[in-house]
């Protein structure tokens, strides 16, 4: 494998997998067959539900973040649906994106983003079959859960210390998807704050970082061979996950956007770690990326129903206890 060089630990040492290689060192995995992407990002800067679409390797690494550390304890309303959920013209959607409902509307029911909603609407009514009603509820039940939650969306941040998710941006939930190649993350966006108001609410920071590289640096996730995090942005993951702050979903999520976003542009850091804050990083002078405290950040969440135990085996998202909920069931 000398022509396929790792491009997390940069070595090009190998062990043959059933579905492709897996780095000997980092043990990243590159599966051989081609996947299937669905880019669902953004094209203007007022939509709260981030998408990061991001490659294998990088999902099945964060895939062995959270598994290591279960083994360590033993181991959106803008134009409502119609009554008969007609959602927007089938014309507005290619056949590929409407040609499987169940996961449509399995992306919906997690996300709870319009786009998301709108288009599983527009893929039961012409591909649902004998299950277009059992379909059509399932869209009908979480197109009101959208609306009940962008309507108490919140406008004022519950603590003065705290930051809030934009209220002008498309509405969704910090959810994370994969299945068959696809792979979603949807996260916060706290675009609406600037440099002077990250300064205003958490103080002077311990050091301000303007050199791109050691940003990027920074801000990517470190771990040792057993899945230990090595860096601030990782401890804190790890601890938040392990404390059950975050659901399985929302780390997955914050994995993934953390991935994508250490491959972007960010002009400014404000690093916090001695003060237990939340690292700030900056685009045109305001937030783009906030290490994800809770403690410091607020952002529409659903909760999570299955225990770590039926997290299933490593790289499995979801084993065969997961529902088409998305929720764990015991059987």
């Amino acid at each position: 494998m000398q022509e396929l060089v790792c491009k997390y630990c940069g070595g090009n040492q190998f062990d043959k997998t059933e579905k492709g290689y897996k780095r000997t060192y980092c043990h990243a995995v590159y599966e051989l067959e081609p996947v299937a992407e669905k880019s669902k990002r953004s094209l203007n800067k007022t939509r709260a539900a981030r998408i990061a679409l991001i490659a294998v390797p990088v999902l099945i690494l964060s895939g062995a973040f959270l598994v290591g550390y279960a083994h360590k304890d033993e181991l959106l309303t803008q134009n409502p649906l119609t009554e008969e959920l007609n959602g927007s013209s089938n014309s507005d959607y290619s056949n590929e994106q409407l040609n499987n409902p169940e996961q449509n509307v399995r992306i919906a029911e997690l996300s709870l983003n319009q786009a998301d909603l709108d288009q599983a609407a527009a893929s039961v009514k012409e591909y649902g079959g004998e299950n277009t009603k059992k379909l059509k509820k399932r869209v009908k039940d979480a197109q009101a859960k959208h609306d009940s939650l962008k309507q108490n969306r919140l406008k004022v941040a519950p603590k003065a210390d705290m930051l809030i998710e934009n209220p002008d941006t498309d509405f969704g939930v910090v959810t994370y998807y994969r299945e068959a190649g696809l792979f979603l993350a949807y996260g916060p966006d706290f675009t609406q704050y600037s440099v002077s108001d990250i300064l205003r609410i958490w103080g002077q920071p311990d050091k301000i970082v303007t050199d791109a590289d050691q940003i990027k640096e920074n801000m990517l996730l470190k771990q040792d061979e057993k899945g230990n995090p090595l860096n601030y942005e990782a401890k804190v993951l790890q601890d938040q996950w392990m404390h059950g702050q975050l659901t399985w979903r929302e780390v997955r999520a914050f994995l993934a956007i953390n991935q994508d976003s250490a491959s972007g542009s960010y002009s400014k850091e404000f690093v916090y770690e001695k003060q237990g804050k939340p690292n700030v990083y900056f685009t045109d002078g305001h937030v783009g990326y906030t290490t994800p405290i809770l403690r410091y950040l607020s952002f529409t969440r659903q909760p999570e129903k299955y225990p770590r135990t039926g997290l299933g085996k490593y790289p499995d998202d979801f084993p065969e206890n997961y529902g088409s909920d998305g929720f764990y069931h015991e059987k």
